[in-house]
């Protein structure tokens, strides 16, 4: 009976060790497994371009913005260009974006939809946020000079915007024309969207197609840059006050590492690649430099929306 119990002993402690082991490591993996979450890498950057004018130069001159942002932030950067404004804030809201160049309302827009965050806007040499104006336009043939002619002439006159979601070529414009008491929807012969602020210029440069429109003063003055001659045909009878220069967006979950190498790499692009700064600004805002901006920059922008219904 001795030797029986002996024999049992000898067994049971080995096999009652092992299972102890075997115990000790299954649970050890298990918590590994919760504490040691796996970490995506992201090599691939998914940029939204607004094209509101002249887009195949905007688009050859973007190429090397997208190459300077490849070999700033280590990654293959995918540009979605559209001169909808609203394929673009869809884009981000659906997450097939980890940042774009809005305007100011668009920017809005997509904060409201998306919790996209501003994080870069344009400054001038003072080191200021940059501003630009909206104008209104008219044909000269019209004999319109002020507002107040062309609310009383309205009815005859024809009007184009921009897109929905422009702040200049539209956000800004229409609410300064309710607030004459001129609803461009009603009180003009009609009202259209162009789709570019070099395409409402030319409209109404023509005279063919639109007597009266309203443009960002920014893509105004690039137009007439290299062509005084028509803008003879053209009259301002408005221009807003200042407004916020257009931001760049980024997505509402970004690694704040991500975001803050993105910011850095367009805040030293100016000197890092000045070329590259250079060619992209003739074809966009013209600032002197970049600087940081957040979402309450652009507060009044977001407040008219909401007056006008829009958000």
């Amino acid at each position: 009976m001795g030797f029986l119990l002996g024999t049992k002993t000898k067994y049971y402690f080995p096999v009652l060790a092992l299972i102890t082991v075997l115990l000790l490591a299954s649970g050890c993996e298990e918590k590994n497994d919760t504490e040691v979450p796996t970490v995506e890498i992201q090599n691939e950057l998914k940029v939204g371009l607004i094209l509101w004018d002249e887009p195949v130069e905007v688009s050859q001159q973007f190429s090397g913005v997208e190459n300077y942002l490849s070999s700033e932030l280590g990654m293959e950067v995918k540009t979605i260009k559209s001169s909808d404004y609203y394929v673009i804030i869809d884009a981000m809201e659906a997450g097939e974006l980890d940042i774009a160049f809005f305007g100011p309302f668009s920017s809005v827009i997509a904060a409201e939809r998306a919790g996209s965050e501003m994080i870069i806007a344009g400054a001038n040499a003072e080191g200021n946020l940059d501003t630009y104006n909206s104008y209104i336009i008219v044909n000269k043939n019209t004999g319109i000079s002020s507002i107040d002619e062309l609310a009383e002439n309205s009815h005859n006159l024809t009007f184009s915007f921009v897109d929905p979601a422009s702040t200049s070529g539209n956000l800004i414009p229409r609410g300064y024309l309710l607030s004459k008491d001129i609803n461009p929807d009603t009180d003009f012969k009609s009202s259209i969207f162009s789709s570019g602020h070099d395409i409402t210029i030319k409209s109404v440069v023509s005279g063919n197609i639109v007597d009266s429109g309203a443009v960002a003063s920014t893509v105004y003055e690039r137009y007439f840059a290299n062509d005084n001659n028509s803008e003879t045909d053209i009259t301002i009878i408005w221009k807003s006050d200042p407004i916020p220069p257009n931001p760049i967006v980024v997505r509402a979950d970004m690694d704040p590492l991500l975001k803050e190498k993105i910011k850095n790499a367009f805040l030293d692009m100016k000197t890092k690649s000045p070329e590259t700064f250079e060619n992209f600004m003739d074809v966009r805002d013209g600032h002197a430099t970049y600087m940081e901006v957040n979402n309450s920059d652009y507060e009044f922008i977001r407040e008219m929306a909401i007056a006008l219904g829009y958000i």
